[in-house]
């Protein structure tokens, strides 16, 4: 038997073609390279691009070329039996450990290359490798080969690889590429291009560097660092954020340029004039905006720290093997620019970047929020703008431009090859392999862009707010009929000054002229020559100009007092508009509680219809066999029975609110009312095993409309229900209750979830304040419900009892107003 003859074999065109799928371009090319001196313990890695040069400082083995690439570090270099192993052996990689877990560098380095790349690379960039390395002072290893060879043998072990020992002076590793493949990429245009890639490629912020990486191209030096601090310096808004595995701490600040937007007078008038103080000082005394505080850095203006537990706050986690998938701890920063043409006077904006446009263009080069793993990009994320966080969304439903946007905002997550090793980079190095982790991770990562959006959105309205309230100050004007009075008595003081303003403008008319003569026979007489005749004729050509003045000005206003004479019709056109657009602003929460109620029933339709749906085709599948038996049908007619009793239950409970008009009030009874929805409540909760209660402690009447009241209960159950069933998610042992206690005047629901975020209690009531993912919540419930209630003179109000979690949990709902 010939075992031997036969065998496996590879020929190397097949290792150029892997090397050319899995490295797509030479910027990819040139950052596994680096990483290899980063996982070799680095302190530095330094590379010299010469596009058309001889290099010469080594006695190298392919000495004729043109253009090089040098990479040499100060990493733990490399033996003769490593260099066989690692750099011959291909895919080969000492990095591995047991169970394909990697071993950390006697530095505590996590490595970062796999799979061979780093060797793969250099023909990306070079037809020549050339390799000096030494583990230590003193001998060291040469090899040299030539990527052309690969095209030219049949076998891959009869590639040419020469090997030569050389004096070492110092341990570490020089990589010598030379006959550049394409010196056009980093040439003229293409340079510029390059840095901005390389500061996308390598962190270029000095808290999340690798390590020192120096860089030289046609010998000139390219700072990344350097011109990411100026830079920064004139971002706007700063976020932080920090994932430590149990919280999430989420913290920025803003500047009081940031509030310029479209309103530049209102800035300069209300802000600059004394620098936000009196701003500053409403939101201190307002209790819905006390979570913001003056910033301790002078940039600076407000900020604002908020934190989120991991196991309770943050909805639609994945669960495996019974517990939540935790990504790993990670942290961030995302700082928010503006190119704004009032920067264009900017000191800072001149003497870095010449002017507005070169800043500009240098600021959005490197626009998008990108992922570093150990100071390294994570490819594609926010690479060239790519929008992973969806910023671009806010833009296309026409959302406020206080919002983050991709063009504005440079930032990054930086996570761990150690701490998040189950965020692991597809095969082409193009994103992470869809699991368990990094989908959570990216659920972590939208709770952080939505937190600060509403962040954002807050300090918006809260400046809207507050502009308001100190115009309102300085007017005296509070109301619409108040404004509509105002102008209705500067139309009747223009009429009642228009007379008197003809008579002036008339007396104007006639005296210019007759100075005019007065001042030309003044002038023509030879009698009048004394110094006491002289200054006469001069005072009078003075007061004939004064005169003129005051003629043009009486004819602007002339125009200005014959506009007000048309404000009557103005206030006839717009006051009927405004007074309907009150009632629909009134009747708004009505119609948006009814929306959320009729979208929760809506959901319940679709399951019956679903579930008759299946019954349907279950038993038609039996007709169609002649299997269809008397007990079948009366299985079936049973189902439907309880399908059309289910769907009256819930028709039972909208009907009050689709019959819904304010002027219809009822006298009701609290508990009885509870007690007719309790069947609606039972039959919808019941579905996700979530205990229903109603414990009538001394029972009470109110006069209202029976819909409103049910839309109010409706609101607070429905946010109850959502985070009990993400509780359950989390916990299958978990038994979930609400609870709805009656005790005149008051109406107490609450349930034993997560309980109310610490970070939001505060705002819980204001709109669009809400923990809950973007697409499943919108804010609006609890603002809905304190609007109905105020509408009937009641109020709620969040309970201060906490649960186990330290959590307040109990709404408690003051009727007192309406009890009869």
């Amino acid at each position: 038997m010939e075992e031997n003859k036969y065998h496996f074999d590879v020929t190397p065109h097949i290792v150029k073609q892997l090397g050319e799928q899995l490295v797509s371009d030479e910027i990819t090319a040139l950052l596994e390279i680096i990483k290899n001196s980063y996982d070799a313990d680095a302190s530095y890695v330094s590379i010299e691009i010469n596009t058309s040069g001889q290099y010469t400082k080594e006695n190298l083995i392919y000495s004729d070329h043109k253009g090089f690439i040098v990479i040499e570090d100060d990493g733990c270099g490399m033996d003769e039996q490593t260099i066989l192993k690692s750099w011959l052996t291909i895919s080969y990689s000492q990095k591995r450990g047991v169970n394909n877990l990697k071993v950390k560098s006697k530095q505590g380095r996590t490595p970062l290359g796999e799979k061979g790349l780093g060797r793969l690379s250099t023909q990306r960039l070079a037809n020549i490798c050339e390799i000096f390395t030494s583990t230590e002072k003193g001998s060291g290893t040469h090899i040299a080969f030539d990527w052309r060879d690969f095209d030219e043998v049949e076998r891959l072990s009869s590639v040419k690889v020469i090997k030569e020992s050389y004096t070492s002076s110092k341990r570490g590793t020089k990589l010598i590429l030379t006959d550049i493949n394409q010196p056009q990429v980093w040439q003229g245009q293409n340079l510029e291009a390059f840095k901005g890639k390389l500061a996308q490629i390598i962190s270029p912020y000095e808290e999340n560097k690798p390590f020192e990486v120096f860089i030289s191209v046609n010998n000139q030096n390219i700072d990344l660092i350097g011109a990411q601090k100026d830079l920064q310096d004139l971002a706007l808004s700063r976020f932080e954020f920090v994932f430590t595995g149990d919280n999430l701490i989420i913290s920025g600040k803003t500047k009081l340029e940031k509030f310029i937007g479209n309103k530049k007078d209102d800035y300069i008038d209300f802000l600059v004039v004394d620098n936000g103080n009196k701003f500053f000082n409403y939101l201190k005394d307002n209790k819905k905006y006390n979570f913001i505080k003056k910033s301790k850095e002078d940039n600076f203006f407000i900020e604002f720290s908020r934190n989120f537990s991991f196991t309770n706050d943050i909805p639609n986690i994945e669960i495996l093997n019974g517990e939540k998938a935790n990504p790993g701890s990670f942290e961030g920063k995302i700082d928010e620019f503006t190119y704004d043409n009032w920067l264009s006077s900017d000191e800072r904006v001149i003497n870095i970047f010449g002017k507005l446009a070169g800043y500009r263009e240098f600021a959005q080069n490197q626009a998008g929020i990108k992922i570093f793993r150990n100071g390294f990009a994570v490819i594609p994320f926010g690479i060239d703008k790519e929008d992973w966080l969806r910023l671009g969304d806010a833009q296309t439903t026409g959302q406020s431009y206080y919002q983050l946007r991709p063009v504005n905002v440079i930032g990054y997550f930086a996570i761990d090859e150690g701490e998040n090793l189950n965020l692991k980079d597809q095969t082409d190095r193009k994103g992470f392999i869809s699991n368990e982790y990094s989908r959570n991770f990216f659920v972590l990562s939208f709770f952080i862009r939505d937190e600060i959006n509403r962040y954002q959105e807050f300090i918006r309205r809260a400046y809207n707010d507050f502009l308001s309230t100190y115009k309102v100050e300085n007017s005296g004007i509070k109301t619409v009929t108040q404004a509509f009075n105002e102008l209705k008595i500067t139309k009747a003081r223009g009429e009642d000054i228009r007379k008197e303003f003809i008579e002036s403008k008339d007396t104007v008319s006639k005296l210019i002229p007759q100075l005019k003569n007065t001042a030309k026979e003044i002038q023509e007489n030879p009698l009048f020559s004394t110094e006491l005749e002289k200054e006469t004729a001069l005072k009078v050509g003075e007061l004939l100009n004064e005169l003129l003045k005051i003629q043009s000005t009486q004819n602007k206003l002339d125009e200005v007092i014959k506009k007000t004479e048309n404000l009557n019709q103005v206030i006839d056109i717009l006051e009927p508009k405004i007074e309907l657009l009150e009632n629909q602003l009134e009747n708004f929460s009505e119609l948006a509680s009814l929306g959320l109620t009729t979208e929760s029933v809506s959901h319940e339709f679709a399951s019956i219809a679903d579930r008759l749906s299946e019954k349907s085709a279950f038993y038609s599948s039996k007709l169609r066999s002649k299997n269809l038996t008397a007990s079948d049908i009366n299985v079936l007619m049973e189902y439907i029975n309880s399908t059309v009793n289910g769907l009256k239950i819930q028709l039972k409970h909208l009907d009050p609110a689709l019959k819904y008009n304010k002027e219809k009030k009822s006298i009701l009874s609290v508990s009885k009312l509870f007690e007719e929805e309790k069947e609606y409540y039972l039959n919808r909760f019941n579905k996700n095993n979530i205990d229903f209660s109603i414990i009538t402690l001394n029972d009470f009447f109110i006069k209202i409309n029976k819909g409103k009241i049910i839309q109010i209960i409706d609101n607070l159950l429905n946010n109850s229900e959502f985070w009990l069933i993400e509780k359950k998610l989390n916990d299958k042992n978990f038994k979930a209750q609400i609870q709805i206690r009656i005790e005149k005047p008051w109406i107490y629901i609450s349930d034993n979830g997560y309980g109310i975020a610490p970070a939001v209690e505060n705002q819980l009531f204001e709109p669009f304040v809400t923990t809950k993912p973007k697409g499943r919540g919108r804010g609006l419930g609890l603002f809905i419900v304190q609007q109905l209630l105020d509408s009937s003179g009641c109020s709620i109000i969040l309970e201060p009892e906490k649960n186990e979690l330290n959590r307040k949990y109990i709404f408690a709902i003051n009727l007192s107003n309406i009890v009869e």
